[in-house]
């Protein structure tokens, strides 16, 4: 855990720096962290745009030329923090792999975003708002948070990129590599000219420049597919909440246990599922007492822990109404079975999935489904239970995640050079979410 708001700012900010450090001058926000969410990725982009500006302040390091990787959320916001935070002598370069910026959420009208429901039960969890000084967006579906967030960065560019060449922006890369070395960049891709909100594109072109400061804000990578039951990305849009209109009984099967795998779990279990509205309906007149419980229990538990037990001993008293008023709400059109063998086949039993592979909201609604008889479970091979359960090939849906080293090793022309660091920043886990930039440090637009 680094860095805590008590520290001077200058020790704050040497923490965070060296927390985001992949080499010299080279930085990656919370790719290869647990526990990532759009809301999350946005505080640690505020963080560590803080903490370069506190430390070139104070005469630790200058910012000067900046390459951004990534056009999502992360990318944007750690563009529009540096652009308000820096005057005129740092400019930015952002480069993004697809032919739009924030490309997953664009148009997911199925998909709903929450800046903190998976911190749940924690204070505060529930706020419909991210209150963000940079970016802010509040609860909605993904596709209209995307459209706030390029909203307000176009206001952001109008406001601090000019002239224009503080901004360049290169979409559709065809080729991109990094020398982190020299921080040199290779890439070929259409140079993008901004008009508001919206970017046309010039002609391809091919170039190698040397930066000073490089910030990796790529996320993860597209989801592992599996290639006997390929599935749509978690962003795409899709029917699985909707009840079937030929009055039919689909059967499905998920393979994973992470929280994309949970939400197209409760989706396909639970009548009318919104992930904002959910515990509102589950907890009622009891909610503010039960977060209080939950809170007081987890805090005496270690930060990764198994909350299979705790789940178990509260069952029949703090989750009982709760479990009572789910059993009343389970789908009556579908039947659906999880699948928890694990990537190395390491799991062979339910209460394994309990550690923290997914945020506690979801693991307490996967528990509860499982003791409302809502789901069956199997630990077979993939292929074999699929065919014990008759599944439909297309009602497969294999939620593995990404392979997140393979997608940052393949941006480096030797990616030997930061393997070591990668793997470090995996096992320290030290890019908190935490706000631990000083109030008042943006500008607010």
């Amino acid at each position: 855990m680094i860095a805590s708001p008590a520290k001077s700012a200058k020790h704050r900010a040497t923490e965070i720096e060296a927390a985001y450090r992949v080499h010299p001058g080279v930085y990656l926000i919370g790719s290869l962290e647990r526990g990532v969410t759009v809301y999350n990725q946005q505080v640690r982009a505020h963080n560590l745009a803080w903490a370069l500006w506190e430390l070139q302040r104070n005469g630790e390091r200058q910012l000067g030329r900046v390459a951004i990787i990534g056009g999502g959320v992360t990318g944007l916001t750690i563009a529009a923090c540096l652009l308000c935070l820096f005057d005129e002598a740092v400019t930015i370069v952002l480069f993004e792999q697809r032919w739009d910026l924030c490309a997953l959420q664009q148009g997911s009208d199925t998909r709903w975003l929450h800046p903190k429901i998976y911190s749940w039960p924690a204070e505060g969890s529930r706020a419909p708002s991210a209150s963000l000084p940079v970016l802010d967006w509040s609860e909605g579906r993904a596709s209209d948070v995307a459209r706030t967030i390029l909203r307000e960065f176009s206001e952001y560019s109008r406001a601090f990129a000019n002239p224009q060449q503080r901004l360049s922006v290169y979409l559709g890369l065809r080729h991109f590599q990094i020398d982190v070395q020299t921080r040199e960049i290779s890439w070929v891709a259409h140079k993008a000219i901004q008009t508001g909100a919206f970017f046309h594109l010039d002609r391809p072109a091919g170039a190698t420049e040397g930066f000073d400061t490089i910030v990796l804000a790529t996320g993860f990578g597209l989801e592992t597919s599996s290639p006997e039951y390929p599935t749509e990305s978690y962003w795409r849009n899709e029917q699985l909440a909707q009840p079937k209109l030929d009055g039919s009984q689909k059967s499905y099967f998920i393979s994973g246990f992470g929280d994309g795998a949970l939400v197209d779990l409760c989706r396909l279990t639970i009548e009318r599922f919104r992930q904002d509205t959910i515990v509102y309906e589950l907890f009622q007149d009891n909610l503010e007492n039960i977060e209080t419980d939950f809170r007081r229990e987890l805090a005496k538990l270690e930060r990764d822990a198994n909350v299979f037990l705790l789940l178990q001993a509260f069952e029949n008293g703090l989750l009982r109404e709760a479990k009572e008023h789910l059993q009343l709400r389970i789908r009556k059109d579908t039947r659906v079975a999880l699948h928890l063998l694990g990537r190395n086949n390491e799991v062979k039993t339910f209460s394994q999935i309990f550690d923290r592979h997914s945020s506690f909201l979801h693991r307490l609604l996967t528990y509860m489904l499982y003791r409302c008889g809502a789901i069956a479970l199997d630990f077979s091979q993939l292929a074999e239970a699929v065919a014990r359960h008759n599944i439909e090939p297309a009602n497969v849906l294999c939620r593995y995640g990404a392979d997140t080293m393979k997608h940052l090793r393949a941006l480096f022309i030797d990616p030997t050079l930061v393997t070591a660091r990668f793997d470090e920043m995996k096992t320290k886990q030290e890019q908190v979410a935490t706000r631990l930039w000083a109030p008042g440090t943006f500008p607010i637009i």
